[in-house]
């Protein structure tokens, strides 16, 4: 996916919030799969390198998480 954190909050700011959750998740295993090894060199023979791959999905995942929170605290109004 590499585009900006911003860019990809803006895609995913109309989602609603189970949509969002699903996305966290995707990033989730994504994150955990590099981790673990689970993703072979030849699936990223291409530039950027799995470390930036790697430490952009960190990137996403804590924009996504802020997101998901305010989504969270606006839908169930947890501010009053």
């Amino acid at each position: 996916m590499m585009i900006s954190p911003e860019s990809y909050i803006d895609e995913l700011k109309n989602k609603t919030y189970k949509e969002l959750i699903k996305e966290k998740n995707k990033l989730l295993k994504e994150i955990s799969d590099f981790e673990n090894n689970k993703i072979a060199d030849e699936e990223y023979n291409i530039n950027p390198s799995p470390d930036v791959i790697y430490q952009c999905n960190l990137l996403y995942l804590s924009k996504l998480c802020k997101l998901i929170a305010d989504k969270f605290n606006k839908e169930y109004e947890w501010n009053k």
